[in-house]
């Protein structure tokens, strides 16, 4: 018989860190990440919390030297710019 896969990362605790990413004005470490998590009732494992890379992988954040940010905008007009702009 073979064993269902567990879910990694639940879906509130993907929504959390997509709304604490959203909410930060600054790139955010991961180990602030799990801090917010734990203070908000919603605790996670480092591992589980690099398994939501797809935010990165979808374009919605970018992760640099400095932290983690949110860069997804629902902006029509920067949608726009960003597709018409010039590529390097």
């Amino acid at each position: 018989m073979m064993r269902r896969p567990t879910p990694d990362v639940t879906l509130s605790t993907a929504e959390m860190v997509r709304d604490l990413l959203r909410r930060a004005a600054v790139p955010v470490s991961r180990n602030w990440l799990l801090t917010e998590l734990h203070a908000r009732g919603r605790g996670t494992t480092r591992p589980r919390l690099n398994s939501l890379s797809f935010f990165l992988d979808l374009g919605l954040a970018v992760e640099g030297s400095k932290g983690i940010q949110w860069t997804h905008s629902a902006s029509a007009s920067l949608r726009d710019a960003a597709s018409a702009g010039r590529t390097l």
